[in-house]
């Protein structure tokens, strides 16, 4: 093959949030004979324009471990935005002098207002619900860890007290803190 005839081509995936991601994603290009394909979190890069048919097995295989491959480029902004206050959640301490507007901004290069309304649009929730979210499953995960008191969750999350976060986690999950201990029931990212 003429070396013109070659071209990087970049995929995004949704639904990558781990070592274990990169390396499914790994072992799918191996067994489709993909070589010197560089994965990582939340995108695969082929060294050469890849065969439609390999492509559509790629798609199907990745769907099938729950991975979903991105194709508009306002489905790769928003997996970035995502990404960005997934990040912002659960390093609350390190991004503190930061409003989330500003990290969002600064994150992802876009302005945080036509950000906020791609995001709504394409998610049907607003950027602050979806950090809510990601704020009470990472409060899910500390509970679950059982290194930290109430109060140390609160701080470490960012709530203002532990009435705060009780009241936040009751509205968002319809149970108690007592509860969920009880249960031990934690979501998905992609369902989130």
């Amino acid at each position: 093959m003429k070396s013109s005839e070659l071209r990087m081509e970049k995929l995004h995936i949704k639904n990558m949030v781990c070592r274990r991601c990169i390396m499914t994603v790994e072992n799918i290009c191996k067994d489709l004979g993909i070589v010197d394909a560089q994965v990582s979190l939340g995108y695969v890069i082929f060294a050469e324009k890849q065969d439609p048919s390999i492509l559509d097995e790629f798609y199907r295989l990745l769907r099938a471990v729950g991975f979903e491959p991105l194709q508009s480029h306002e489905l790769v902004l928003l997996e970035r935005i995502k990404a960005s206050i997934r990040f912002y959640a659960r390093h609350r301490a390190s991004n503190s002098k930061y409003k989330l507007s500003s990290y969002v901004e600064s994150a992802v290069n876009l302005d945080f207002r036509y950000a906020s309304r791609m995001f709504s649009s394409l998610e049907g929730r607003t950027i602050q619900s979806y950090l809510m979210s990601q704020r009470i499953e990472y409060v899910k995960e500390l509970l679950s860890d059982g290194e930290l008191t109430l109060a140390g969750i609160a701080d470490t999350v960012g709530f203002s007290s532990v009435a705060h976060l009780s009241r936040a986690f009751r509205k968002s999950q319809g149970m108690t803190i007592s509860e969920f201990r009880n249960t031990g029931l934690r979501t998905g990212i992609d369902e989130l």
